[in-house]
């Protein structure tokens, strides 16, 4: 394999050791430099292993590939374990995504799903398609960030979204959800055993149903499944260019997120800071930080915060930014930016519409497929497998309103 363009990937290796260190030196504390640091290193992973909540249901849905899904099932159990083992006996010092078993939780994960079809990416896949879907994820974060913003009010007083059906007894110290381990506790380690052994019997469960579900499909369609051809690479793209298995990210990815946990308490999370961006530019167009205090019931110093001292701001912008680092060391950057200018007028309402429904459904459930689907099942919260049963459902249900009533041809 050869490099497309040398001099694009000098360049890109340049301009990320210069970000680097001139957020190091500019940033006004070591916790905000921490957040750059992690984003980059989420959105590197994500890109270099071309790898997306949105795409594991998409992909299934639309080719009948099973690999991401699978992959994700492993991910989440090898984080759990770790989360285990960080929090074990000590959860009152970190804030759990531990969610209430609500409607709220299951119209939200619907919406979600239904919207990311549209878009063909999710909260996080958004930040990271900036660099090779520009046009599409432009359109996509501009009306979930008008989503979010809109849900803030249900999600701070709707009853259906703050009361839980069913809680446990450590989950009444979070959200009123249920903590798994609170199922177990005759285990011997505190329920942590039992909830483990759970989380990893939902997981195959879920990755059988989507092998089967790939073989229905491949048989009905008649798929040919090729081998894919063997590739050389030079040192240096082994290094930093050619594509990650799907075992390197997760291991990474699965890393990112304990480091996450252990420097700030709290796993990983994305879509409220959509709402936050809105908000700016609300204020940026003479709307005043007390209005939206009163509107969102968000404390004012939220708004009245600049968006380079906001931690969850900072690590979003970062995650676009190790998207398009990796993408211009590989040597592709331009081309791909070029070709993610184009747009359509159809298109454009479609993103817009998916992109609404997917940041207004992230309030309903309180967070996107990072914040409610991933860091819950990894902490051990049974409502991630409740999403993820309703925003799978919503994606097929997208991906079905797309082939027989839009016509559109969706690529993932």
């Amino acid at each position: 394999m050869e490099i497309k363009n040398r001099q694009q990937s000098l360049l890109g290796l340049g301009l990320l050791v210069m970000f680097i260190v001139a957020a190091a030196i500019y940033l006004p504390s070591s916790a905000l430099f921490y957040r750059v640091l992690i984003g980059l290193s989420f959105g590197y992973a994500l890109a270099r292993a071309s790898m997306g909540f949105a795409g594991s249901v998409n992909r299934l849905s639309r080719t009948g590939s099973s690999t991401l899904t699978s992959a994700l099932m492993v991910m989440f159990v090898l984080t759990a374990v770790v989360v285990s083992f960080m929090i074990y006996g000590d959860e009152s010092s970190y804030r759990l995504n531990i969610y209430p078993i609500n409607s709220g939780l299951i119209i939200g994960g619907l919406m979600f799903g239904f919207g990311m079809t549209f878009t063909s990416c999710c909260a996080t896949g958004s930040l990271t398609d900036l660099a090779s879907g520009f046009s599409r994820a432009l359109v996509s974060i501009f009306f979930l960030s008008m989503g979010v913003f809109v849900g803030f009010n249900t999600q701070a007083t709707a009853s259906f979204v703050k009361e839980s059906w069913i809680t446990s007894e450590r989950g009444a110290l979070f959200k009123e959800g249920v903590f798994l381990p609170d199922w177990f506790r005759f285990d011997g380690f505190d329920g942590y055993l039992g909830a483990l052994i759970l989380t990893a019997l939902l997981a195959l469960i879920v990755i059988k149903l989507a092998q089967r579900y790939e073989r229905h499909y491949n048989e009905k369609y008649k798929v040919v499944v090729e081998q894919s051809k063997e590739i050389s690479y030079t040192l240096y793209e082994t290094l930093f260019v050619k594509p990650w298995k799907m075992r390197v990210s997760i291991v990474i990815i699965t890393m990112l997120f304990a480091s996450l946990l252990w420097l700030y308490d709290k796993g990983w999370s994305a879509s409220s800071a959509f709402g936050l961006w809105f908000a700016k530019l609300l204020m940026l167009l003479g709307v005043d930080a007390s209005f939206l205090a009163d509107f969102t019931h968000k404390p004012i110093a939220l708004f009245t915060t600049p968006l380079l001292e906001h931690g969850p701001s900072i690590q979003n912008f970062s995650i676009i930014l190790g998207a398009v680092f990796y993408l211009m060391i590989a040597g592709v950057f331009s081309a791909k930016f070029k070709a993610g200018l184009v747009i359509t007028p159809k298109d454009f309402a479609l993103y817009a519409f998916g992109g609404f429904i997917m940041g207004l459904g992230t309030r309903l459930s309180n967070g996107c497929n990072v914040g409610a689907l991933y860091t819950p099942i990894a902490e051990l919260s049974l409502s991630g497998w409740l999403y993820l049963v309703v925003v799978t459902i919503g994606g097929f249900t997208g991906n079905w309103v797309l082939k027989t009533y839009i016509n559109k041809s969706c690529s993932v």
